[in-house]
């Protein structure tokens, strides 16, 4: 039988063979005759005679491909330059920052819709505020506010931010009535502690302020400080090491990774991209906006984008080294001050949960989350000052206190949902109505004398 399928299988291989002469070293054929039939003989390669000449359907189809290819650019570079002329898909607020991993673009201008809506105009330093001088005016009392998104507050016309309502207010503060106000706003959206701290070394002592406001979100800036628990990890992170907090995580530590952050945010250069993005934003927040309508809002839903965890205390490892992390980056903050002389004020914002107008539904958030109060992060930062020696002002008590009496939501817009979000403008009139009252209070007493021995203060070691 074996011979048998042998002999047909020659006849097949001899036409193969003619077919494969052209190839160098062995042909097709002769491995084939060799695996069927077993054929021991020496087989000797076919001859070479030079090299192939590409065919004629290779030669048509890497023309094609070119074509194609050449097609597709010129396609790429119209559009590009159409969405340029149109004035669509502009350059995004936000560049790459050696520090903080991104900070607000220089003189970026944007109509900001999704949420609210209000023209967004970025001054030449890169903060959400009219054009500041390094050099301190004369009888001025600087007031420098850091924080994430809802300082930086793109939501709302920027007249109407609680920063520059602030400014307003304190000018009726009786012990700076021959004193001009001016406060700087420092905030950028999605910021952490650790982000603030490094936008307090690197950008704001420049400006030489007498106050420094630190906002801070408990909603999420926690796990923002937390190499474990933040996704996004092009942003530097402190972290204790024999005792210290000191920089580390892979921004700090890879320029590879580094250079990977820096790319993220060249590509917003293309119009092009930045329309692609734009309209997949535009998605997902019509699919946001489906999952939660604004009239099937609850307390629960509020916090979508928040950490329910932050309201009892820590129960698992990240969470407590977040916790630690936290605090221990906000006393930094607070000896920098010092060692500068300024005063420092620590505000802790409010959640959307936390002030939503139904004390049912917030009872029932609390019930399903097994809490006690909705004012865990809060209360623990407060006995953070007490135990360090600074100011903390609580927002949200004060704002849940307001919604219940006026039955009034401070977060959320008609164009999203009411109780979600950010503050919209009652809730930024009462942000800065409360500031102001602390911060009067505040400058009434004595200035603190400048510590230069704390200068040079960069690693905070644990008590």
């Amino acid at each position: 039988m074996r011979g048998l399928a042998c002999a047909s299988q020659y006849t097949v291989f001899g036409n193969c063979r003619r077919r494969s002469r052209v190839e160098q070293g062995l042909s097709i054929c002769q491995i084939l005759r060799v695996l069927c039939c077993g054929e021991r003989r020496q087989i000797e390669p076919a001859h070479d005679i030079g090299p192939r000449r590409p065919s004629r359907w290779v030669a048509s189809a890497l023309t094609r491909v070119a074509l194609v290819l050449l097609g597709m650019a010129l396609g790429l570079v119209a559009a590009e330059a159409g969405l340029r002329v149109l004035g669509l898909a502009q350059p995004g607020l936000y560049v790459f920052d050696p520090y903080t991993g991104w900070a607000l673009r220089p003189n970026a201008r944007e109509w900001q819709t999704k949420e609210g809506r209000a023209f967004v105009s970025v001054n030449s330093a890169g903060m959400r505020d009219r054009e500041h001088p390094l050099r301190k005016p004369a009888d001025t009392l600087r007031i420098a506010v850091l924080g994430d998104s809802f300082t930086e507050a793109k939501q709302v016309a920027l007249e109407q931010t609680f920063c520059a309502l602030l400014q307003r207010d304190l000018q009726a503060c009786p012990a700076l009535k021959a004193t001009k106000i001016e406060t700087l706003n420092f905030g950028c959206d999605s910021y952490g502690t650790a982000q603030e701290l490094m936008t307090l070394r690197h950008r704001a002592w420049r400006f030489a302020p007498d106050v420094v406001v630190l906002a801070i979100c408990t909603g999420n800036d926690i796990r923002n400080d937390s190499l474990e628990l933040e996704e996004d990890k092009c942003q530097p992170f402190f972290n204790y090491r024999d005792g210290e907090l000191v920089l580390s995580g892979p921004f700090e530590e890879s320029d590879w990774f580094r250079m990977q952050c820096r790319s993220r945010f060249d590509s917003q250069r293309s119009a092009l991209l930045n329309f692609a993005g734009q309209v997949r934003s535009a998605l997902r927040a019509r699919w946001r906006g489906q999952v939660i309508a604004p009239h099937r809002v609850t307390a629960a839903a509020a916090q979508v984008g928040l950490d329910d965890w932050i309201y009892k205390p820590p129960h698992t490892a990240a969470q407590r080294e977040a916790w630690e992390v936290a605090e221990g980056e906000i006393r930094m903050m607070y000896h920098e001050a010092a060692a500068h002389g300024a005063r420092f004020l620590a505000v802790t914002l409010s959640n959307p949960v936390q002030v939503y107008p139904d004390a049912a539904a917030r009872r029932a958030y609390m019930q399903h989350w097994e809490l006690d109060n909705l004012f865990y992060p809060d209360f623990r930062i407060r006995a953070l000052g007490e135990r360090t020696g600074f100011d903390v002002l609580n927002l949200a008590p004060a704002f849940q206190q307001y919604a219940d009496r006026h039955h009034v939501y401070l977060h959320g817009f008609n164009n999203t949902a009411l109780g979600t979000g950010h503050w919209n403008l009652q809730g930024h009139r009462l942000a800065a109505d409360l500031i102001a009252q602390r911060l009067c209070k505040l400058l009434d007493q004595p200035a603190p004398a400048a510590r230069p021995d704390l200068r040079t203060f960069a690693v905070w070691r644990k008590p």
